[in-house]
């Protein structure tokens, strides 16, 4: 059987994936691939010319010249040498966003007037809206609002890599939060503007709001974003590695808990699973608990219960004495995320289930568990 060839330890079929993916990464978008795309995210837009050339180091070009409504805007599509390796990659960019800020900057600029921010066209279109007191924060939203109303049969019915639209809110009170819209059917005043609130006690609580006049009775009826403190049968929970922290859901008003299954990663002092595994070490010592990361799971035994999970790509599963838990599990709650792709937010009545506890209560203090 004949060798494959080495150089300096890669094998041809090495190289020749190298080229192929090298090629790859500098190919410039075609007519077609552009009109395909246009179709999905603005409906009735048209190319109406495309400019094809060379620069400098053999670095081609494509400009493409479109027509979307009274709009009329360039994309272009061009190669660029890349830094890190004697190669070119294929780069992007529009002014699609530059052309109807100028085209509606009449609306625009009455908008910022009307609601005291500031509106500028540099990167997507963005609002800023600096709070100095408390009530200001509605401005940035309403603004925003009034913005997607007046721009939103320009906005993609669906978001294109090659194509930037954005609209953008910055808000800022010491913190700087960041709201946006890409796509149409995006915006939920609602949500945006609870989420905003949320944030923003949280800033006050950890005082990083400076000097924004504040409004007791307004903070007093948002919910609070963090409990960071667990008690188990009245007595409180202190861990010895992991982070204490139960997250509010703006989605359906209640509280949720990190959890991680089938890890063991040794970098950063090590992470087995996450904080339930040391409770259920630390409550349940003949609870056998046992990570496997050749297929991902993690097992272990509560009384006569016996609690598996197993990881998926993107999933969890949960089983208790063999037969499959309805757990929902998500990566992001209140626009917030675990932090890492391998933990996961769930309630803290299934945070508590899967440690054979229950809920006692919950308050802004802490998340009281009791045991059987």
């Amino acid at each position: 059987m004949a060798r494959k060839k080495k150089q300096g330890g890669i094998t041809l079929a090495d190289v020749a994936k190298g080229v192929f993916m090298l090629a790859t990464a500098a190919k410039l978008k075609t007519r077609r691939e552009v009109e395909a795309g246009l179709r999905e995210a603005l409906p009735g837009a048209s190319v109406l010319s495309v400019e094809t050339g060379t620069r400098s180091k053999g670095c081609k070009f494509k400009i493409f010249t479109i027509a979307y409504k009274d709009i009329q805007f360039t994309y272009e599509s061009y190669q660029s040498g890349n830094f890190f390796f004697a190669g070119k990659s294929a780069m992007s960019n529009d002014d699609y966003c530059k052309q109807l800020f100028q085209h509606f900057s009449r609306e625009i600029r009455e908008i910022g007037e009307k609601y005291g921010v500031k509106i500028d066209g540099l990167c997507g279109i963005s609002i800023c809206n600096d709070v100095a007191a408390m009530e200001d924060l509605d401005a940035g939203v309403d603004a925003l609002g009034e913005m997607y109303a007046l721009l939103e049969d320009y906005i993609p019915r669906k978001k294109l890599r090659w194509l930037s639209c954005e609209l953008a809110l910055w808000t800022r009170y010491g913190e700087r939060q960041r709201d946006s819209i890409e796509q149409r059917g995006d915006w939920d005043p609602s949500w945006t503007r609870r989420r905003l609130y949320l944030n923003f006690k949280a800033a006050v609580d950890m005082g990083l709001t400076g000097d924004v006049a504040l409004c007791q009775e307004r903070l007093d009826a948002i919910p609070q974003k963090f409990i960071r403190a667990l008690y188990i049968n009245g007595e409180p929970y202190v861990s010895s590695q992991y982070e204490i922290r139960f997250l509010y859901s703006l989605e359906d008003r209640r509280y949720y808990a990190p959890v991680g299954f089938g890890i063991k990663i040794s970098y950063n002092g090590g992470v087995e699973d996450h904080l339930q595994r040391e409770i259920i070490k630390a409550y349940y010592p003949d609870a056998r608990y046992k990570i496997s990361m050749e297929d991902q799971t993690t097992a272990y035994q509560i009384g006569p219960d016996r609690f598996q999970v197993q990881r998926g790509r993107d999933s969890l599963t949960f089983w208790k004495n063999g037969r499959e838990l309805p757990i929902r599990y998500y990566h992001e709650r209140s626009g917030t995320h675990t932090g890492a792709e391998y933990f996961y937010w769930v309630t803290v009545e299934d945070f508590a289930m899967l440690m054979g506890m229950s809920v006692d209560r919950v308050e802004p203090e802490g998340v009281y568990l009791r045991l059987p």
